[in-house]
């Protein structure tokens, strides 16, 4: 089981939202450790062992308050106990036999094709627009887990508030947390890059480099090159493909062959080194035909064509 699962489920466990299934496991957990004979430790190694778990845990789980609440109610202050906790690893496996892969969430995936855009209404009344070219996985009990997979594309999301049940958005290293709001994720990935859009709201955004709270108008930009991630005001055309418009701004040709091809079907190639080179920067109607398309794309930046069908050389 991945640590970041283990994780959650021990989060559920401690904050009281976990399902009977998950309560009785963790429950079972536990007294697996105490039918163990104790541990001797010294009052040095037990303060030593409780830093370290804190250390550990303290990033990842939950508030300090709930954290000690457990300490007081549960003996983990042993050594088996303690390096199974750090690791995730015990509980991962321990979990795994007893529940088995069914007690993981079950999903289905949504696929829209190049070119194609899609509305749905999710069980819960909110709702979840998808750009061309993309795929998420949508969990089968969704009143219950509202958690979404953005696996590649793009995808826009008008959530309804529910306290209890929060509305979770993974997307690569990225998990988003709603605050009840509406925000844009864009995930393709072929793209060097990786947004987060709030148009309304808040969303919570956590990552291998921290976590941050995104309000209304702010952006979290991941670079998947560099490894870097930037909070920046929202971009005035950051949902442009709503409204029907392909928005290229200051891109490169990777990327812009990307979004080509998934918004209009074109796969477009250069041999080049200076048409490669080139940052390309238009606005496209989405409802223009894709040959009419590259050709106004190559006349902005006076370049040429040449090709059959959906295969589109650019060269000067």
């Amino acid at each position: 089981m991945e640590v970041r699962k283990i994780r959650q489920l021990l989060q559920r466990y401690l904050l009281g939202r976990h399902t009977p299934a998950e309560g009785h496991a963790v429950e079972q957990w536990y007294q697996h450790f105490d039918a163990e004979a104790p541990v001797q430790l010294t009052a040095e190694e037990e303060a030593r062992i409780s830093e370290e778990m804190w250390q550990h845990i303290r990033p990842a789980l939950v508030p300090a308050k709930s954290i000690l609440i457990a300490f007081h109610r549960r003996r983990w202050v042993r050594t088996t106990a303690a390096a199974a906790m750090v690791s995730g690893l015990a509980l991962g496996a321990w979990w795994y036999r007893q529940a088995g892969p069914s007690s993981t969430l079950a999903y289905h995936e949504v696929h829209t094709r190049n070119g194609e855009q899609r509305t749905l209404q999710l069980p819960d009344s909110s709702r979840m627009t998808l750009n061309a070219g993309s795929t998420v996985r949508i969990a089968d009990d969704f009143r219950a887990h509202r958690h979404i997979e953005v696996v590649d594309g793009e995808a826009f999301f008008d959530v309804k508030t529910n306290a209890s049940a929060p509305f979770t958005v993974q997307s690569g290293d990225l998990h988003t947390t709603v605050l009840g709001t509406s925000f844009n994720v864009n995930a393709y990935t072929a793209l060097h890059t990786m947004e987060i859009s709030v148009r309304s709201g808040r969303v919570k955004v956590e990552g291998a480099g921290g976590g941050t709270v995104l309000t209304q108008g702010k952006a979290l930009l991941l670079d998947k090159t560099a490894h870097t991630l930037r909070v920046q005001a929202m971009e005035p055309d950051a949902l442009a493909w709503q409204h029907g418009s392909l928005v290229l701004n200051d891109a490169s040709f990777a990327d812009m062959a990307v979004l080509m091809e998934k918004n209009f079907g074109v796969r477009i190639t250069a041999t080049s080194a200076t048409v490669k080179a080139t940052r390309y920067t238009t606005e496209l109607d989405l409802h223009m035909d894709p040959a009419q398309a590259v050709a106004v794309l190559a006349a902005i930046h006076h370049l040429k064509i040449s090709g059959i069908g959906n295969q589109v050389l650019l060269h000067e």
